[in-house]
């Protein structure tokens, strides 16, 4: 189960598979574990990256200040 964000009420943290840069990249998944998210973006394609971030399930939006 994804963290609650308490800076953001509504929100939940994880790890993101994205590839590109926000606000026009493309979200893959977020993930749990690092673990789960580094396989999913093998699974995706070499453009993906891991991410740690937020994300809102209403609107789909995830965002990320760090590369990790």
């Amino acid at each position: 189960m994804l963290q609650s964000n308490p800076r953001y009420p509504g929100w939940l943290q994880g790890w993101g598979v994205v590839e590109g840069d926000p606000p026009a990249w493309k979200l893959a998944g977020v993930f749990e574990t690092r673990h789960e998210a580094q396989t999913a973006a093998i699974t995706a394609g070499p453009a993906y990256q891991v991410r740690w971030g937020s994300y809102d399930e209403r609107s789909k939006a995830f965002v990320s200040g760090q590369a990790h």
